[in-house]
Order: C-alpha cells, then sequence, then structure tokens
C-alpha cells in the first residue's frame, strides 16, 4: 500500500516516494477487489457502446488527427522578404505523464433545453467538431513561441529556414546595439499603427480541443519580454528540475525571479528611508546581494530595504512570519532611534511620526494575536516605543552614587486645560496618543493584557522581561498609574508568583545556564525594578508591596544565596543581587524594612569587616568584572547603611545612645558600623594617594559612598569625642588625598565630564506626550557625566565630610585647604550661556558637586577675589538648572553665595565699581547692608519651608526646574498676578515686596551686568511693568522711585527691541496698552511711569506703539508732561530716523492744533512732535495741506 508523505519526512524521502510513484513501484493494496464482467460488443448496432467508451474513442480520434495553420503573407521593408510555405509537419504524439484519465468537463456556456441535457448536448458538438477537424491538414508549432527559427523550419522547411536563419544572424552581427535599435524605431514607424495596435491587442483563444491561435510578436514587445525573463539557463534548470510540474514555465509566475533594475540616482538630498532587519539605515544607493532577502516587489524593487509603511503593512500580514520580521524590525529600528543614532536623519523625528500613524493602535492589534511569537515580537516593539534600555541602564547605574535612589517622573508635559479634560472622555485613541501616550496605554488595557499573557502564552524570556519593562515606564508616569498596575487583579500576583520566587531549591541548580529562555520559576531582576519604581512614590506602595507580595523575603534570599548556585547566568546572577540592594534602599527611604534590616545586621556587618582586606583600589583598574562587582555590591551595602542612617535620624539626636529621635535606632543595634567604615576609608585613601595611573571609575565609587556614610554619621552623632574623631579621620587621610597628585589628575576631568559647559546639543527625538531622561545627546553622543572615569562623586564626598568638619570642630578653622586648581578652571567654563544639557535629568549629581564645591569655598575663604566673582556669577548661572529635590541647595546659594554681603565684598571693588557705575554710594550700602534681608525674602517667596521639607522626603521628582531664567522677577509677577485675581489696596506688603525685589535686582544689574542682561532687555522691560500694573500707588512711593529710576536709565542704554516675541507675554501690544490704561488712571503725570511709557516709542521700534498712544489715548499725551531732564536716554532716539507714517504725522498736527499738547505743559512731546512734522514738511513742500497747517 502507499504510504501518504508525513510531516516528519525529509526531502529524500519525498524525492525517492515521488520516483516510485512515477515508475510505478508503488502499488495500491485493498482488502477489496472489483472484477469487471466481460461484455459483448458489436460495432454494426449503432448505440451500442457506452457513452463514456464513445467519448474515450472520440477523443483518441482526435489526438491521431493532423491540424493545419497557415500564416498570412506579411512584407517586411527593405530587402528582406518573409517567404510563406505551408509545409505539413507530423505532430509527435505526446506522451502522457499523468497516470489518470482525462477528467471530461462540461462547458459552464451551455444550458439545459428541450434538445437534451447539457451532457448530451456537450458530447454532440463535440461529434460535429471531430468530422469537421478530420478533413485538415496537420501541422504543430513549437512549443515556445518567442523562438522565431522553429517557427521558421515549421513554415518554411527545415533548409530554407536555416539559410534565412544564417543570413540574419550575419546581418545582426555586422550592427551595433544603436543600429539594431535604430532599424527597429524606423520600422515601428513606418508599419501602420493601426495594424500594430491590433497585433498588441489580438486575443488569444483556444477551443476545447481543436484550435490554436498563434499571436507573432513585434520585435519590441520580444525584447521587452527578454529583459523581464528570468535567465536562460534559471529557465533552464527549473524546467530539468525533479519536481513535478515544473516542465511547463508560466512567464507570469517566474517574472519575479528576473532581474532586478538598475540603481536610480536619486535627485535631491531626500529619498525615502529604508532600513534593514536589524533596524539600520541604509544608503541611497547601496548595492546589496539580493541572497540577504532584503529585495521585494513594493516600491523602489531596485532598492534593498524596507520603509516604514512597508513595514507597517507587512505587521498585518496573513503570514505569521512577517508579521513577525515586521514587528522584530521596527523594534530594532525604535531602539536605534532612542539611542540617537538617527537625530539629523530625518526632517522630523521618528517616534512622535509613528505615534500620529496609528503605530501604537497597531501594535495593540498585534497583541491580541493567536500567535505566540506575534505577541512576543509586539510586547518587544511596545516596550522600545516606550521606553529604552540605555535609559535604564544609566539610572541603575546612579544607585552606586549618593541619592541616587532618586526616580524620574515621567508624565507627559503636555498640559490639558479644564475644556479638554472636560472631553478626555471622548477623545478617541490615536488623538489622545497626541497628549499623553502612558493614559492611552491605559486606556487600551495594556496591564490586563500582559496579565493574560503572562498566565496563558507564558512567552520566552525577551518577551518577559519587554513586557516587566512596559509596566516599569508606565509606572513612572504618575503614582495614579503605578496604583492601577497594582490594583490590575492577579497581574502582581502572577508576576510575583513566576518571576520572584521564593522555593530556594528550585532557584539552584549543578549546572550553570549561559542562556535562559523561559523565566518562569527563575527571579527576573526586571521585576526588582518595577517594584522600586512603584515604592519610590509613595510608602502606602511601597508597604503594600512588602505586606501583600513579600517583597523583603525575596530580596533576602537572593541577598543571601550564593551567586554560584543561582539556576541563571553568571551576569545575571550578580546583577540580582546589586538590584535587590538597590530595592532595599528605595524601601528604608521610604521608612519600610528596617526592622527587617536590623534583624539582617549581622549578616551584613562580617560582610563589611571582609572588605577591609579582601578589597584594594587597584583591582578594578585591570578591567576585572569580579573586582568591579565588588566594588559596586561594596557601594550598595554601604549606600543601604547610610540609607538606614537617613531614615533613622532625620532630626536631632539623643546624647549618645541614640542617632536620632524618629526611629530610635540605637547606637548598639549598628554596633562596630563607625569603625568598621573608618578602617576601610582609612585604606583605601592609603592606596589612592599611591596609584600612579587613573583611580578607577568602581573604585572612585566606592571610596565615596563610605565617606558620604561616615559624613552621615557624624552629621547626626552628637558625642563629646566625635570632634576628636572626625579631625583624626580629617587631618590624617581626607586632606592628604585632596592634595594627593591622583586627585590633581582626576581633577583634570572635571571639564570633560560636565554636563553644565557641554557644547553637546539636547536631543528633541521624544514627544511631549512621551518623555524620557535622555541619557544620550544629539546625534547618540552619550551626556558627559555618564561616561567612564567620573570625578564628581569622590569629589563630592570629601567635600561634604570636610564642611561636616569645619562645622563640627574648631580645629578645621585654622586648616590650609588646596582645592586642585582644575577646579577653578572648571568654574570658569561655567561663567558663559547655559548648556542644552544644564536641563538634563543627569546633571542633578553635578549640581550636587557644584553645590560642595561653592559651599565649602565661600565658608573656608579659599576664593581669591577673582574666584569670588567668578563663583557668584556661576551660582547665579547655575541655580537655574537646579529641579525639584534641589530646593535646599537654591536656598543655600541664595542665602549664603548670590546675597550674601561678605561674599560679594570678598570678589568686588566697590569702590572702582562706584566710580566706574556712578552709582549713588549712599544707595548702594544701604542696599548691601540689608542683602539679608534680601535672601531670607527670596528664599520664603521662591522656595518656602514645605516645599523643602518635601523634596526631603520625596524619591519621584519631576523633570523640570524650579526657577526660570528671569527667577529675579518672580515676586514681582506673582504680586502682579494677585492683583489680577483680587486688588491689593490696602495691602502694606505690597511695598516691602516690591522693595525687596528692586534691590536685588539693582545689585545684581549693576555687579552682575553680564549674567543679568543674558536675559533680553524686553524681558526685563516686561517684569519691570508689574511695579506700575500691581496694586495703584507703588510707583509713588520715594524709596521705589530712588531703585527705580538707575535701574531704567540702565536698561534705556541696552538695543530694547519690542518687535521680537516676549516670554511670559502673548501679545506686548496688549501689555502696553494696559500699561496706558493705567498711567491715565492713576499716574498723575508720575514722571517715573511717563518715561517708563516712552520708551516703546523711540523711532527704531515698531510704529504701532506710537500710534497706539498718539492715536487712540489722547488723555495720556495731556498728563504726559516729561522734560529733557527726565529721560531716560537722549531725546535723539525719539528723533531719529524722522517719522514716514502719514497717519501719525497728521495725528502729530492735530494734536499741537488742538491743543492736546503745547510746549509749556508737554515740551519732550511738543518737540518730538515738532520735529518730525517739519522735516516731513521739507521733504514734502505740499503736505500742508494734508497736516492742515
Amino acid at each position: 500500500m502507499a504510504a501518504r508523505p508525513k510531516l516528519v519526512c525529509g526531502e529524500d524521502e519525498l524525492m525517492e516516494m515521488q520516483e516510485k510513484f512515477r515508475s510505478g513501484g508503488i502499488t495500491n493494496s485493498i482488502s477489496s477487489k472489483v472484477i469487471k464482467a466481460p461484455h459483448k460488443t458489436n460495432a454494426s448496432i449503432p448505440g451500442n457502446e457506452s457513452i463514456f467508451a464513445k467519448r474515450r474513442e472520440m477523443v483518441e480520434k482526435i489526438k491521431e488527427n493532423t491540424f493545419h495553420f497557415q500564416l498570412p503573407k506579411v512584407q517586411v521593408l527593405k530587402d528582406v522578404v518573409e517567404k510563406c510555405e505551408t509545409v505539413e509537419i507530423k505532430v509527435p504524439e505526446k506522451k502522457r505523464e499523468n497516470h489518470f484519465p482525462e477528467v471530461f468537463q462540461r462547458m459552464k456556456s451551455m444550458k439545459a433545453s428541450g434538445s437534451g441535457s447539457i451532457f448530451a448536448q456537450q458530447l454532440r458538438k463535440a461529434k460535429m467538431m471531430r468530422d469537421e477537424v478530420a478533413e485538415l491538414p496537420s501541422v504543430i508549432l513549437p512549443s515556445c513561441l518567442n523562438q522565431c527559427s522553429e517557427i521558421a523550419k515549421a513554415v518554411l522547411g527545415e533548409t530554407e529556414a536555416n539559410k534565412i536563419h544564417q543570413e540574419n544572424v550575419q546581418k545582426l552581427s555586422s550592427m551595433t546595439d544603436k543600429d539594431i535599435l535604430r532599424e527597429q524605431q524606423q520600422l515601428l514607424q513606418t508599419l501602420d499603427p493601426k495594424l500594430i495596435a491590433l497585433l498588441k491587442n489580438k486575443k488569444k483563444y483556444t477551443s476545447s480541443s481543436n484550435q490554436i491561435l498563434v499571436e507573432t510578436p513585434t520585435v519590441t514587445e520580444i525584447s521587452k519580454e527578454t529583459e523581464d525573463e528570468p535567465e536562460i539557463g534559471e529557465i533552464h534548470e527549473m524546467k530539468n528540475s525533479k519536481w513535478l510540474h515544473m516542465n511547463h514555465m508560466e512567464k507570469e509566475k517566474v517574472r519575479w525571479m528576473a532581474s532586478l533594475p538598475p540603481l536610480k540616482e536619486i535627485p535631491g538630498e531626500s529619498f525615502q528611508a529604508r532600513f534593514d532587519f536589524q533596524g539600520r539605515l541604509l544608503e541611497a544607493n547601496v548595492d546589496l546581494p539580493v541572497t540577504i532577502a532584503l529585495h521585494h516587489h513594493g516600491e523602489e524593487p531596485e532598492r534593498a530595504g524596507y520603509s516604514i509603511n512597508e513595514l507597517m503593512l507587512l505587521s498585518r500580514s496573513s503570514k505569521m512570519q512577517q508579521r513577525v520580521l515586521a514587528l522584530n524590525t521596527l523594534a530594532n529600528i525604535l531602539e536605534n532611534t532612542r539611542l540617537g543614532i538617527y537625530d539629523s536623519c530625518f526632517e522630523a523625528p521618528l517616534i512622535p511620526v509613528l505615534l500620529d500613524n496609528r503605530f501604537l493602535m497597531l501594535v495593540r492589534f498585534c497583541l491580541d494575536d493567536s500567535a505566540p511569537s506575534v505577541v512576543a515580537a509586539a510586547l518587544v516593539a511596545l516596550s522600545r516605543l516606550l521606553s529604552s534600555p540605555f535609559d535604564e541602564t544609566c539610572l541603575e547605574r546612579c544607585f552606586i552614587w549618593h541619592l541616587g535612589e532618586k526616580q524620574p517622573n515621567l508624565c507627559s508635559r503636555i498640559q490639558m486645560d479644564s475644556t479638554d479634560q472636560e472631553q478626555e472622555a471622548e477623545m478617541k485613541d490615536y488623538e489622545m496618543s497626541r497628549v499623553d501616550v502612558i493614559k492611552v496605554c491605559l486606556r487600551m488595557d495594556i496591564p490586563l493584557r500582559i496579565r493574560y499573557i503572562f498566565e496563558e502564552i507564558r512567552p520566552e524570556a525577551p518577551a518577559v522581561i519587554a513586557a516587566i519593562e512596559i509596566l516599569t515606564r508606565m509606572a513612572r508616569h504618575s503614582s495614579a498609574v503605578a496604583q492601577s498596575i497594582v490594583d490590575c487583579p492577579r497581574l502582581m500576583d502572577a508576576i510575583f508568583q513566576f518571576f520572584l520566587p521564593k522555593d530556594v531549591t528550585s532557584l539552584c541548580t549543578s549546572q550553570e545556564q549561559d542562556r535562559v529562555n523561559n523565566v518562569y520559576g527563575l527571579p527576573v531582576r526586571q521585576v526588582l525594578r518595577l517594584a522600586r519604581v512603584i515604592a519610590s512614590w509613595n510608602a502606602e506602595l511601597a508597604t503594600r508591596l512588602v505586606v501583600k507580595y513579600a517583597l523583603l523575603e525575596s530580596i533576602k534570599i537572593y541577598v543571601a544565596i550564593d551567586t554560584v548556585q543561582l539556576n541563571l547566568p553568571t551576569q545575571e546572577a550578580l546583577l540580582l543581587v546589586l538590584d535587590s540592594y538597590y530595592t532595599w534602599r528605595t524601601l528604608l527611604r521610604q521608612g519600610v524594612g528596617i526592622e527587617s534590616f536590623l534583624e539582617f545586621y549581622p549578616v551584613w556587618f562580617p560582610q563589611l569587616q571582609s572588605y577591609q582586606s579582601s578589597i584594594s583600589m587597584d583591582s578594578g583598574y585591570s578591567n576585572s568584572s569580579n573586582a568591579r562587582f565588588s566594588h559596586h555590591l561594596g557601594s550598595s551595602l554601604l549606600l543601604l547603611m547610610e540609607a538606614l542612617l537617613s531614615a533613622c535620624c532625620t532630626s536631632g539626636c539623643c546624647a549618645g545612645s541614640c542617632l536620632g529621635d524618629h526611629k530610635h535606632l540605637h547606637i548598639k543595634q549598628v554596633g562596630g558600623l563607625r569603625e568598621a567604615v573608618e578602617i576601610c576609608v582609612a585604606k583605601w585613601t592609603w592606596q589612592l594617594r599611591k596609584i600612579t595611573d587613573p583611580i578607577p571609575d568602581s573604585a572612585g565609587s566606592l571610596l565615596a559612598t563610605g565617606i558620604h556614610l561616615l559624613a552621615t554619621f557624624y552629621t547626626h552623632w552628637i558625642d563629646p569625642q566625635a570632634p576628636s574623631l572626625l579631625d583624626k579621620l580629617c587631618s590624617s587621610h581626607i586632606l592628604p588625598l585632596l592634595h594627593s597628585e591622583p586627585m590633581q589628575e582626576l581633577a583634570k576631568l572635571l571639564i570633560q565630564h560636565s554636563n553644565l559647559s557641554s557644547t553637546l546639543q539636547s536631543c528633541s527625538r521624544f514627544p511631549e506626550s512621551l518623555p524620557s531622561v535622555c541619557a544620550t545627546a544629539m546625534g547618540g553622543e552619550l551626556v558627559p557625566i555618564m561616561a567612564s572615569s567620573n570625578p564628581f562623586p569622590l569629589f563630592t564626598s570629601i567635600f561634604r565630610l570636610l564642611r561636616i568638619w569645619k562645622d563640627k570642630s574648631a580645629s578645621a578653622q585654622v586648616v590650609d585647604l588646596r582645592i586642585p586648581n582644575s577646579c577653578f578652571d572648571y568654574l570658569v567654563n561655567l561663567t558663559g550661556p547655559l548648556s542644552s544639557l544644564s536641563g538634563n535629568w543627569f546633571t542633578r549629581y553635578e549640581l550636587q558637586f557644584l553645590h560642595e564645591f561653592l559651599m565649602i569655598c565661600a565658608e573656608w575663604g579659599a576664593f581669591t577675589p577673582e574666584q569670588s566673582r567668578l563663583a557668584h556669577q556661576v551660582a547665579l548661572t547655575a541655580i537655574t538648572s537646579l529641579g525639584p529635590g534641589a530646593e535646599v541647595i537654591a536656598v543655600d546659594w541664595i542665602l549664603h553665595l548670590i546675597f550674601q554681603k561678605d561674599f560679594i565684598l570678598r570678589g568686588f571693588d566697590l569702590d572702582t565699581s562706584l566710580e566706574q557705575l556712578h552709582l549713588n554710594e549712599t544707595l548702594l550700602s544701604i542696599t548691601l547692608n540689608g542683602l539679608s534681608h534680601v535672601g531670607n525674602f527670596y528664599s520664603d517667596q521662591l522656595l518656602p519651608e514645605e516645599s523643602r521639607k518635601h523634596s526631603r522626603t520625596v524619591l519621584t521628582l519631576e523633570h523640570r526646574q524650579i526657577l526660570p531664567t528671569d527667577w529675579i522677577y518672580l515676586p514681582l509677577v506673582l504680586l502682579y498676578q494677585r492683583d489680577l485675581e483680587k486688588p491689593l489696596e490696602g495691602n502694606t506688603n505690597i511695598v516691602e515686596t516690591a522693595l525687596f525685589s528692586l534691590r536685588a535686582v539693582y545689585v545684581l544689574l549693576f555687579l552682575q551686568p553680564t549674567w543679568f542682561f543674558h536675559v533680553q532687555p524686553t524681558e526685563h522691560y516686561a517684569r519691570l511693568a508689574c511695579t506700575f500694573l500691581a496694586g495703584n500707588d507703588i510707583f509713588l512711593d520715594k524709596t521705589i522711585n530712588d531703585y527705580m529710576w538707575p535701574i531704567l536709565r540702565k536698561l534705556a542704554r541696552q538695543h530694547l527691541d519690542f518687535s521680537r516675541p516676549v516670554s511670559g507675554v502673548d501679545d506686548f501690544i496688549d501689555l502696553y496698552e494696559r500699561l496706558i490704561d493705567q498711567f491715565e488712571a492713576v499716574s498723575y503725570g508720575n514722571p517715573l511711569f511717563a518715561a517708563f511709557l516712552l520708551l516703546p516709542l523711540q523711532q527704531h521700534q515698531p510704529v504701532r506703539f506710537r500710534l497706539k498712544l498718539w492715536c487712540e489715548h489722547p488723555n495720556a499725551l495731556r498728563i504726559l508732561t516729561l522734560n529733557d531732564q527726565q529721560m531716560l536716554h537722549s531725546l535723539d532716539h525719539w528723533k531719529e530716523p524722522t517719522e514716514t507714517n502719514e497717519v501719525l504725522l497728521i495725528k502729530y498736527a492735530a494734536s499741537i492744533r488742538s491743543g492736546t499738547i503745547t510746549s509749556q505743559r508737554n515740551p519732550v512731546l511738543f518737540e518730538i512732535a515738532t520735529h518730525h512734522i517739519t522735516h516731513y514738511v521739507e521733504r514734502n513742500p505740499h503736505a500742508l495741506d494734508k497736516l492742515n497747517l
């Protein structure tokens, strides 16, 4: 019995079965046989045969008959004449390859009628056709119609055909390709166009079994078909193939095998982007072999690669493999995009374009696919759209730095007004994705879908990790989203059950695996990252993770277990331990897990003691992964203990026996901690001083964490012996390290690793609806502070401990503090304009260093006068780079640097300044003496105590700046806004607020003019306008006038340009009109207000301001009684160039003629008007009639 092919059969077995079948070697073995009984046949009796027998007989006779085909006479131009002869050629009987008889098919065009059934009608018609064909001579045509020589042999005979063929070959060989094409074109032009059209459109028709029509193609068509067809060798190989039914070539089906068209020159610089399967952008004219499968039959078939549109279309293919391929390619493209590789390649950023084209909806559809591989690919693509693994890696690296547990709040930057919020429920998903992508993911029930995938599909490791990354990025959005993830039914239960197991026996194995595809039942460290991102929002979420899901129990197991025994790759096992430390540290910052840590302290302490002997500073320089891991593990352990001290010692102390009154951590519970850490720090500082090579990055971080731990301990430890111990530590170890040669070399790297002085451009590849921490700058460059050999953590820890030493010990007052000169060179680079990376998330760690450096130099008097002036300017510049969580730093700079009299006097020679700037010595002295009150005022107004307390405890921080660039005017602006909401008449604090603000402006304007005018002068004008608009009589106060006059005179000498937009002001002409209305209502012609009002009326300013005052406010003109001595600038700025606007000139004349302005009452306005009228009349003698003068 013939066996059917099975799925497990190989190609050789299939070919063997085919050969046996074709040779008849396979016989059917059936259980029952049909025995055909013999029957009598009588040919003389009509109708005795069966219908099927008659049909077989008819078919055999038709095959034996010959066919006759006669070509029409065709005369070709010139001396070539095609002869027409009729030759009979016997057609050899074609051997039937199929062992089964041909199936009789009825003609669909027939219908049943009274003459018989359809079957009978077709048999009769076949008999008639057989009788007509029997008389015709037979001829057979060649099998390939485009072989003209075979056709000639069939028509003319072999001898004559060969002769003509030789003549044609000789003729063609003597002609060039250009001659052949020219003769071809001449032939086509000579023939009748109707004949050419007839030949092209001639239909082929085939009768059921007796008619064959051959169409002779033109030369153009033959050449075109030849170009499109595959090579002869490929066709020949296909015909001789061992596979069935490959002996007949179907041109349409093999046309795709033709040679690729040549690459075209792409005009211009822009072209459609195409990518390979790794997501790499291909060059426009790159020539790649077809064997890498990047050529296809879409647009531009000659170019390799797939466009974004083609990939999105392919992701909805009916073929599962194509969907997976498209999604994986899109995921690779998104990953490269997030790395910044394509920042300068596209006309518009790629991620916003994909979101606008509903890519998020497409991925969501793929998550519902029935194929697990498609679902896995969709998870990876969605993960690459929402987050970047590289950004997450950089955020994890910050955990080995002090305060590195702070997490960014990555909510949408687009603020919806009340109207949009009301319509949010009616917005469609693709519309909402332009506002907030994470909210759209919640609306799509992505957490529920991920839970279903975890429970039912159970994907492999890459898909599981991608799903966890999606949830992590969603949790970074807001506390509400993090709460919704925790509240999702069975989601966190499934995650903790499958990917954070607590069964120790199942985690261990005797064999180490290099790659783990199935992570179910194994610890996945990305889950710990998700847990700490959720816990960083508030203590409630942290407590819920610990209580409901026993997070701390899992962490304890992973910390205590030997990583060699884990059923994980070595690197993953080590990173799992580090992530366990990071997560525990986050919990401690929230006040959760303190008791568990103290219970585990007997395990920590021996490990810390082992660091005294087993870990050295130079071991990290050998690029040993084990040494770097040991350094990172030690940093994590020390910062974990530092977090415990910070959580328990937030305020005060209990004399000697207790470190703080918050959690009442008894000193016996951490016995020996200080001594052990001091021994480690002493050993490591001595080793670093002896290093001749650059200090290893991991070693510097380890020493920095140890110093930070001691700084926190000594900050909260009040004991009589504390100052002496601190003296010994700093004088014997910390200061010698600071003065050592390795630290001098390390200080030279400050500029290289600085974000604040970097020339790199901040990236703009992410939409505001999906922000990122941007670990890479424009062009894919890593932000400098995240590069290896970062010097900031070590210097920050040293300066912090030295400041505590100066505060705790009197002996520190006489110490000679020698700071490396490279640190002051670093300050010089910060005096210029702010870098675009100043608002980057990772810049906060550089700002911590800058804070400690500026404060220690100010407190120790380590600055020279020039360096003090430089530090003052740097503080003014860098304060606008501080983000949430740095409110304490901002307050320190305001109180002790920016508005600190002694620090200012140390850096500025006031006698020289008074002479050069023509300042009032009395006013400046009064202002400097009251600077401490100004500093307290700004710290209370801008950074209230409540916000400072909140910033100390919160772990997830908004990614923004806490102070604007024009923060010096912020109290005035807030005063004006409150006046708009509710009039401030009778409020005694109004004048005080304005006075403190103007004092600050006065000091900084004259002492730091370079910094002051980094803001456009027109913005200064707009902010100072609040002095006149807030309240009704602030500008009438004499003290206010004393400060406003010199400020406005200094401002008037700057290049004011009121044609440019002003930040914070929608339309400046509206602000100016409010000023005029206020002037008319309450000024009583106040000279200060009048002089301020005239600044936008200068001749080089837009004419619309002059038209606004002269044409629409005649009452303001009457009370504007300013004279020459009261002008802020030379009157020539209001005279030149001369006025050309006739409407304004006519209004000048009308105001003089009507007496609105007079030379006695309005001397300045009268002089301006007469000057322009006079020059206009001189240019246009006939203008007197227009002016009615």
